[in-house]
């Protein structure tokens, strides 16, 4: 004879009255397309997502990381941001890299985390755009590093 205990179960639509803190839905993309610019003028990357929240009193947790930076010039630094749909909510994704004579020129991985507030249950898109900051040109993903962005929704 089979048997299933369990401590509680949480319903779809998130947990009881008095709780918060759940994730209940979870959507994520990566890429490790090449992305070049020289652009000081913030471009996609191609990475985006979309999420609807069940409740309009829910939250979405972002989880970001730009991979593989790499720039033609010394010196140079690559500026991000993340956009609910055209609304920025992260201006200032800086990733720096300031190395003089390596002809390689590789920066590090650019991470972040934010707690996003829409407030209603519409499809929102998040996205990656990035730009260079100084002189040159910069890259995103080179080298097969991944690039992603994971949406968690945490109820109210």
């Amino acid at each position: 004879m089979s048997q299933i205990k369990v401590n509680s179960i949480v319903p779809v639509a998130g947990l009881s009255s008095g709780f918060s803190g759940g994730i209940i839905q979870t959507v994520s993309a990566s890429t490790t397309t090449f992305f070049n610019t020289s652009s000081a003028t913030m471009a996609d990357i191609g990475l985006s997502a979309s999420i609807t929240p069940s409740s309009s009193s829910n939250k979405i947790l972002v989880y970001g990381n730009i991979g593989g930076i790499e720039t033609s010039a010394d010196n140079n630094y690559g500026g991000g941001r993340l956009l609910r749909d055209s609304t920025s909510i992260i201006d200032d994704i800086d990733v720096g890299i300031g190395f003089t004579a390596d002809s390689t020129r590789q920066g590090t991985n650019s991470q972040f985390f934010i707690l996003d507030e829409p407030g209603d249950t519409s499809s929102h898109t998040y996205k990656i755009q990035f730009r260079r900051l100084v002189s040159g040109s910069i890259s995103v993903q080179t080298n097969s590093s991944r690039s992603a962005i994971v949406l968690m929704e945490v109820t109210g």
